[in-house]
């Protein structure tokens, strides 16, 4: 089910239809519903995303613990914050490799988008903005090395962590950091090791990333 209306909400979490209005309108907890004529014609029913569900359930029982609205909303805020960091643009013409790094990332609470060119690498990474790019160096069209390039002299790019992967012997690790990559892993790839150098972009102090 991609939605669920208030009736569905107040099913499952004991609150009143005000209380899910106040968290709606005045705290800002989710948005407001897409209101849509009744599927039956009989008046207008508003859809809510999924997640508000479990976004309701997170609200309720947090109050139940004592926490007031605030404490609320500052943890929310830091959750928001923490996923946000946590996002990552995987870039390789080979669409398999693209799909299991990214069930690798995801099962690892990572935001994951791919693309499978550097047009499109660059293209993404001003849209999506990730804090990692995991980029093959041997990509159609633009290459790695000019994708690098690209993102390094651009100021809404230019912080993303670059992750250069490459099969070809041609490209010396040298020449791909001199290009603007933070590392080089060679294919085959460890994943266990390239987790884990992501997970340390993402927690680092600024001031160390």
């Amino acid at each position: 089910m991609s939605r669920i209306t208030a009736a569905d909400i107040l099913k499952v979490v004991p609150i009143t239809r005000k209380t899910l209005w106040l968290w709606q309108k005045k705290y800002r907890f989710f948005p407001d519903p897409q209101k849509e004529g009744h599927p039956g014609g009989k008046g207008i029913v508003g859809y809510y995303p999924a997640w508000v569900e479990e976004r309701c359930k997170q609200v309720y029982a947090l109050q139940k613990k004592g926490y007031t609205i605030a404490m609320i909303q500052e943890i929310l805020e830091k959750e928001k914050k923490d996923k946000s960091t946590r996002k990552v643009l995987v870039v390789d013409d080979e669409v398999k490799f693209c799909d299991l790094l990214k069930k690798i990332f995801q099962k690892n609470n990572f935001l994951v988008e791919t693309a499978y060119d550097g047009w499109e690498a660059g293209k993404k990474a001003a849209e999506f903005q990730p804090t990692i790019m995991i980029l093959d160096i041997t990509l159609p069209g633009i290459n790695g090395l000019q994708v690098c390039k690209n993102l390094r002299a651009d100021p809404k790019t230019e912080n993303i962590k670059i992750i250069s992967i490459s099969g070809d012997l041609r490209y010396s690790e040298a020449e791909v950091l001199e290009a603007g990559a933070n590392s080089f892993f060679t294919k085959p790839v460890n994943f266990e090791i390239l987790l884990s150098l992501c997970n340390d972009f993402v927690t680092l102090p600024e001031s160390q990333t």
